[in-house]
C-alpha cells in the first residue's frame, strides 16, 4: 500500500518529524522486535511538543486552535504529549495517527480525503475523517442502515405481525396517530421525559391525536374551539422538541412510522396493581412486550443530549455543539479531528442514568445515538460514527481491527446473547445468568426511576427476552432456577475499589410493595464500589440440592392459590447423613395442613403475590462486630456469642447501618446447597461430600412473617456445628 503524504507542508523544526506519523498504515505488519524498532525510530524520538509556533507552522496552528482555550494552557511553555493512536484495520493494514494531549484534552487528526492507495490504485477511504456539519446527512444514516440490514445477527427477531395487542404508530406523513398494520416498518424513539409538561395519549386526547395533521414537526395542532374537554385535557402541554425532531428525522430517512411510548401507549392511571403501581390494561399488555416492540423496530433513535425531552436531536436541528470539530490544513491536505471515544458522551448522558432507557437500548438491534458533537450508529455487529470512516473495516470480529471504544466493556451489559455461538456441551442457562442477566441487573439497578414502583415494569422487556433461555419469572427471578438465583447479593466492583478500609453500605431501604427476597424489593442506593451480584454456582442443576418453595398466583376469579416453584431434592440431603429427612420432604399431611395455614396467612396481606413459603431448616448465628481485618468489611460468623475461633463457621458482609442488628443472634434459613465437583487439576478430588450450604439471613416482622436481610454461605463441615430445627418460613 502507498501513503500520499502532505505535499509542501510548512512545519517548525520540532513538528517536522511528525509529517509521516499523521498517517501510518504499517504497524500491524510489524511484529516482535520489528515493532519495537519501528516505535523507537519514529514516536520514540518525539514524545512531546513544547512552545508552539502557530504563525509559521501549520501543525502548531491546529494545536493552538485545539488547546488554546483550555484552562491552564500556555502556547509558549505547556507541554503537549504525543502518542500513537490506532484507528482501524483494513486488509491487514492498521491505520495509525498521532494523538496529542494537554490540559486534559486529547486531539487526534485524520485526512478528510483518501490518502492510502493499494498497489492496484484503489483509494481506501477507511482511513479518513469526515466533516461534522451543522445538519446531519441523512444519506450517511441510510447507508449505515442498508449495511446493517445485511448483518446476520442484526436481523429483527420480531415484526409487527407478532403483536397480539393494539399497536399504534405516528404516521409522519399524514401527521396522526394510526393503528399499525401487521407489516408496518417503524422507527422507535428512546428518550428521557424529564419534567417537561408534554402531550400524552389518554382517553381525552385520543380522538384529537387520530385526526390528520394533529402531530407534526411544528408540534401539536390545537383542537377546535368547540372541543373544550380536549383543550382542558391538554392544559398547555406540548409535543417536546425531541419527539418533533424524531418526526423530522423519519421524514428525512424516508421512514413513514414512528413509535413513541407517551403517544402510542395509553397513559391513563386506571388502577393500582398488586405492588401499588398505577397502570391500565394498555400498559399491562405492552410493557412486558418491550422486547418485541423495540426488537421489531427498523431503528431505535437514542436521544442522549440534555436532561429532558426538550433537548432535541442535534443535527436534525442546528446547534452550536456540532461545531466543535477542529479542522486545519497541512500542505495540500485538509485534516479534521476525530473523537477519542465518541461514545464517552453517551456514557455520561442522562440516557444512561435513567431506568426505563436501559431495556430500550438492550432490546433494539440497531441504534442511532444523538450526541452533542456527532451521531453514532451502533448495531449488534458494528459501530460507526460521523466524524471518521469505519464502514470499510473488513474484520469487525477482530477486536484489534476496530477502535477500542466500539468494543467497550460498557457495551457488554447492553447486548442480547447469541446462543448459537456456544458449544452444545455447555449449560447455557448458567452462561446466560452469569454473563447476561447478572450484567443487565448490575447496569439497570444503578439507574434512577422517578416512580420507584416502576422497578419491575422498567425491566419487564428484559425479562421477556430472557424467557427463551431461563423460562418464566416470579417477581424478577427465574422459576426454573429459583434456588440458584435466590442468593443474589451486593458484591464489590473491583474497578471502583475503595482506598483504605471498606464500609459495606449494602441494602437497607425497602421498596414498598415488593418482596425482600427479590432484587426488586430494595432501593439500590449502594456505594459506588458495590453492585448487584449473581453467579450460577456449580456446573449444572444436578450439582444443586434444593428445598421446597412455593409462590402465589392470582386466579381469574380474583382469588389466589399456591404454585410450586421448587421441589426438594430429598435424596441429595439424605446423602449428607446429617439433616433430618422430614425437614425437606413434602407429605400429603403437610400439604393439606401446615401449608394451607401459611397460605391463609398470606391471603390476609395486601400483596399476596410478593410472598414465598419455604420448608427447610433454620438456625442462629453470631456475628463478630469487628471486621476480619482493618481493610475488610467482612465479619466473622460463629456458632456462639463468645466468638471462639473453634466455632467459626464463615464470613458475612453486613450493612454498617444495621450495626445494632448484630448485637443479637441472626436467624438463617437453608435455601439450597451446591458443590463444584472434581477439580480439573485434581480429578480425584471433589467437594461433593462437603457442599456449600446457601442460607438466607432473615428477621421476623410480625404476624409470623419474615423478611430477608442478606445471604450467608458456609461449608457443610462448618454448618454441622450449628443447631438446626425444621421451619416453614413465610417470606414477604
Amino acid at each position: 500500500m502507498h501513503i500520499q503524504r502532505p505535499q509542501q507542508p510548512v512545519f517548525c523544526q520540532q513538528c517536522a518529524g511528525l509529517a509521516q506519523l499523521l498517517v501510518d498504515i504499517s504497524p500491524s505488519q510489524k511484529i516482535g522486535n520489528a515493532h519495537t524498532e519501528w516505535w523507537d525510530s519514529t514516536y520514540g524520538k518525539i514524545r512531546s511538543i513544547q512552545g508552539l509556533q502557530p504563525d509559521t507552522c501549520e501543525l502548531c496552528r491546529i494545536l493552538q486552535k485545539a488547546f488554546g482555550r483550555a484552562p491552564g494552557f500556555n502556547a509558549s511553555d505547556t507541554k503537549i504529549s504525543v502518542w500513537n493512536k490506532s484507528l482501524a484495520e483494513y486488509r491487514g493494514f492498521l491505520h495509525s495517527t498521532c494523538s496529542f494531549e494537554a490540559c486534559g484534552i486529547k486531539l487526534a487528526l485524520a485526512p478528510t480525503l483518501p490518502v492510502v492507495r493499494t498497489e492496484e490504485g484503489e483509494e481506501i477511504i477507511a482511513f479518513t475523517s469526515r466533516f461534522v456539519v451543522p445538519l446531519l446527512n441523512p444519506l450517511l444514516v441510510k447507508s449505515w442502515m442498508n449495511r446493517c440490514e445485511k448483518h446476520a445477527f442484526c436481523q429483527p427477531e420480531y415484526s409487527s405481525k407478532d403483536f397480539d395487542f393494539q399497536f399504534r404508530l405516528i404516521d409522519v406523513v399524514s401527521g396522526q396517530l394510526v393503528t399499525a398494520s401487521p407489516d408496518s416498518r417503524y422507527v422507535a424513539l428512546s428518550y428521557v421525559w424529564g419534567g417537561v409538561k408534554q402531550v400524552v395519549l389518554n382517553r381525552m386526547t385520543y380522538q384529537h391525536l387520530e385526526e390528520e395533521g394533529s402531530i407534526g414537526v411544528g408540534g401539536l395542532r390545537g383542537p377546535k374551539a368547540e372541543d373544550a374537554p380536549i383543550t382542558l385535557a391538554l392544559d398547555g402541554r406540548v409535543i417536546p422538541r425531541t419527539i418533533r425532531d424524531a418526526i423530522r428525522l423519519c421524514q428525512l430517512l424516508g421512514e413513514r412510522y414512528l413509535w413513541v411510548d407517551s403517544l402510542c401507549i395509553l397513559q391513563d392511571d386506571d388502577f393500582q396493581d398488586s405492588s401499588g403501581a398505577w397502570t391500565n390494561a394498555d400498559k399491562l399488555a405492552q410493557i412486558p412486550r418491550m422486547n418485541t416492540i423495540y426488537g421489531a423496530s427498523a431503528l431505535t433513535v437514542i436521544a442522549a443530549c440534555g436532561s429532558d425531552s426538550e433537548a432535541g436531536l442535534p443535527g436534525v436541528h442546528i446547534t452550536s455543539t456540532r461545531s466543535t470539530q477542529i479542522i486545519g490544513k497541512i500542505g495540500d491536505q485538509i485534516l479534521a479531528s476525530i473523537g477519542e471515544n465518541p461514545l464517552d458522551a453517551f456514557w455520561r448522558s442522562k440516557s444512561c442514568e435513567r431506568g426505563w432507557t436501559f431495556q430500550e437500548f438492550l432490546l433494539s438491534k440497531r441504534h442511532l445515538i444523538f450526541l452533542p458533537e456527532q451521531v453514532v450508529f451502533h448495531c449488534s455487529t458494528l459501530t460507526w460514527c460521523e466524524d471518521h470512516s469505519l464502514e470499510y473495516v473488513d474484520k469487525p470480529e477482530n477486536v484489534m481491527a476496530v477502535p477500542a471504544w466500539t468494543k467497550s466493556y460498557r457495551l457488554r451489559p447492553l447486548q442480547l446473547p447469541d446462543a448459537s455461538k456456544w458449544s452444545q456441551s455447555v449449560f447455557f442457562p448458567a452462561i446466560f445468568i452469569n454473563q447476561y442477566f447478572n450484567e443487565w441487573l448490575r447496569n439497570f439497578l444503578k439507574r434512577n426511576l422517578t416512580v420507584t414502583s416502576d422497578i419491575l415494569f422498567a425491566f419487564d422487556g428484559a425479562l421477556s427476552a430472557s424467557i427463551g433461555h431461563l423460562g418464566a419469572f416470579y417477581q424478577g427471578l427465574p422459576i426454573d432456577y429459583f434456588c440458584e438465583c435466590l442468593h443474589w447479593s451486593v458484591g464489590t466492583n473491583s474497578m471502583h475499589y475503595p482506598k483504605g478500609k471498606q464500609t459495606h453500605t449494602g441494602l437497607t431501604q425497602r421498596r414498598p410493595g415488593f418482596p425482600s427476597w427479590s432484587w426488586t424489593g430494595w432501593i439500590w442506593n449502594v456505594a459506588s464500589f458495590e453492585q448487584f451480584w449473581l453467579n450460577y454456582q456449580g456446573k449444572d442443576p444436578s450439582y444443586w440440592s434444593r428445598v421446597a418453595i412455593w409462590g402465589v398466583r392470582r386466579l381469574r376469579d380474583g382469588n389466589v392459590e399456591l404454585m410450586s416453584i421448587s421441589s426438594p431434592d430429598v435424596k441429595s440431603w439424605d446423602r449428607l447423613q446429617f439433616f433430618p429427612t422430614s425437614a425437606f420432604e413434602v407429605t400429603d399431611s403437610f400439604t393439606h395442613g401446615e401449608l394451607q395455614s401459611s397460605l391463609a396467612m398470606v391471603k390476609l396481606s395486601k400483596n399476596p403475590l410478593s410472598y414465598i413459603i419455604i420448608k427447610a431448616l433454620t438456625s442462629f448465628i453470631y456475628v463478630d462486630p469487628e471486621g476480619t481485618n482493618k481493610w475488610s468489611a467482612s465479619r466473622s460468623v460463629f456458632t456462639s456469642p463468645d466468638f471462639n475461633p473453634a466455632n467459626l463457621v464463615g464470613q458475612l458482609n453486613f450493612p454498617e447501618k444495621w450495626e445494632s442488628k448484630i448485637k443479637d443472634p441472626l436467624q438463617v434459613i437453608i435455601a439450597g446447597s451446591f458443590f463444584y465437583g472434581p477439580s480439573p487439576k485434581f480429578p480425584d478430588q471433589t467437594d461433593e461430600d462437603d457442599p456449600t450450604i446457601k442460607c438466607l439471613v432473615v428477621e421476623e416482622v410480625g404476624d409470623g412473617q419474615m423478611e430477608r436481610l442478606t445471604t450467608f454461605d458456609t461449608r457443610f463441615t462448618s454448618a454441622k456445628r450449628l443447631v438446626w430445627v425444621p421451619i416453614v418460613a413465610v417470606l414477604r
